[in-house]
């Protein structure tokens, strides 16, 4: 599948404006957190509408940028209560000042839940999280729900069987809608790209762009992904094996909060593009 068939959305909403027309979904998770939010935009938004746009700011006591990649702990088991949420852990989840362990066991980490008929997000009776788009060449994100900078992120995705109408992938150290990293993948034909995009003009950091993994299952097929995003680098794990890592030559001053997102081509049929994601876990290494 060539790079032709893809509308691909981070450049043009970048260079289109990126215009934010919804703010909704505030999610409070720890004493005093900060706000996460859904955010969506498409395309064709006015230009008017780029006033609402709003930049998120890391916590105020945010962490050091001199960090080093640590590995999560091994068992987390469930011990308390998810704040602002006010229901008790289950499964394997865990919150706590540096690490979140989702398994969708139950609610009470608070991801966003909505539909308008376009935008489709919200829990599974399987214990997964799903994300679904039904319009043509549109783009929705939402942020981790963590109450600290997420680092590294790693966790289960696979798609809706049936078509292969989208991409899918994590922003992350999102200063504003002009200023992020980004890994995108197109899972149906086993591509990823990473890439920098600062004060609007996007830089693909992997060769030759959308670079081919032969760790890639398939569309359908569970994929274990680990991202590594720090100011200076992004590293990729594609089920537990070590696909990439690129440098950051202009890396921001400062780190900003991580979300997914997920768009659908310009062709996309009525069912647009969905997919699912399980056993998140996100943490901030030890300092």
């Amino acid at each position: 599948m060539g790079n032709q068939r893809r509308s691909r959305v981070l450049p043009v909403l970048v260079i289109g404006g990126c215009a934010l027309v919804l703010c909704m979904g505030i999610l409070l998770v720890g004493g005093g957190g900060a706000g996460y939010f859904l955010l969506r935009s498409d395309s064709n938004a006015l230009p008017w509408l780029q006033s609402a746009t709003q930049a998120v700011a890391p916590p105020a006591d945010g962490p050091r940028t001199e960090v080093s990649p640590t590995e999560p702990p091994l068992a987390i088991q469930p011990s308390a209560i998810a704040e602002g949420q006010g229901q008790p852990l289950s499964g394997s989840q865990y919150i706590d000042d540096y690490r979140f362990v989702d398994d969708f066991s139950s609610e009470a980490l608070g991801w966003p839940v909505f539909d308008d008929g376009v935008t489709i997000l919200g829990y599974e009776p399987d214990e997964t999280y799903s994300i679904q788009i039904t319009r043509p060449d549109f783009l929705d994100w939402a942020y981790v729900p963590a109450d600290f900078i997420v680092y590294e992120i790693s966790f289960d995705v696979w798609a809706a069987p049936g078509n292969n109408d989208g991409t899918f992938g994590v922003m992350c150290q999102f200063q504003d809608p002009d200023n992020y990293y980004f890994v995108e993948f197109d899972l149906g034909a086993g591509q990823y790209q990473i890439g920098h995009i600062q004060n609007s003009f996007v830089s693909t950091l992997t060769d030759p762009g959308w670079a081919y993994s032969s760790e890639l299952n398939g569309a359908t097929s569970v994929n274990r992904i680990g991202i590594g995003c720090y100011l200076d680098y992004v590293s990729l794990y594609i089920n537990d094996q070590w696909v990439n890592e690129v440098s950051i030559a202009a890396p921001f001053d400062s780190p900003a909060p991580a979300a997914f997102f997920i768009h659908t081509i310009d062709t996309a049929d009525s069912d647009g593009y969905k997919v699912y994601i399980d056993n998140v876990e996100a943490w901030q290494p030890a300092q």
